[in-house]
């Protein structure tokens, strides 16, 4: 980070303050509903802190455009599921590791996928899959049955698909 802040000191700036705003919500109430805008929010945040980290190994498309900005969710179910594919897909391989995030609303129905290189080789890098169990729990405690969380290799790509219902928030 020093180096950053000599070479760019307001990307550095940048970073510190998408830095924080992690750390704000991770310290929030966790009880509540959040809007899907602030959830990509987040998301955009915590890509552009891995950017910095990894530079050209990491590329992200954003297929977000249908996304249900309004729609609600338990707060910090979309950021560990974007961590995940930077641990497990991109920073064990030695190229650039497309992972792509994809949010759109169908019918009355939210669906979001990531999606990220899998190595057969790395599958048992440390991990226990604990952010997935504790999303799909938290999934269950907040819509009941009315959710899911599934997961899926494909050729080479590891997906992750979370379906909630869609609930807009009251403006």
């Amino acid at each position: 980070m020093l180096s950053l802040i000599r070479r760019d000191p307001k990307r550095a700036e940048r970073a510190l303050e998408d830095l924080a705003d992690l750390f704000r919500v991770l310290m929030q109430d966790n009880r509540s509903f959040v809007r899907l805008a602030d959830e990509i929010d987040l998301l955009e945040r915590y890509a552009s802190l891995e950017q910095l980290r990894l530079g050209d190994r990491l590329a992200i498309e954003w297929e977000i455009e249908g996304a249900p900005r309004d729609a609600l969710l338990p707060p910090m179910v979309l950021q560990p599921l974007l961590e995940n594919p930077v641990y497990h897909g991109v920073e064990p391989g030695t190229g650039t590791g497309r992972v792509v995030v994809h949010i759109e609303r169908r019918g009355e129905r939210v669906l979001a996928r990531i999606e990220n290189p899998y190595f057969e080789e790395h599958a048992r890098r440390a991990g226990n899959r604990m952010a997935q169990e504790n999303i799909r729990e938290r999934l269950q405690l907040f819509f009941d049955a009315e959710a899911r969380l599934a997961t899926r290799i494909a050729g080479g790509r590891y997906q992750v698909e979370v379906e909630i219902p869609y609930r807009a928030a009251q403006t």
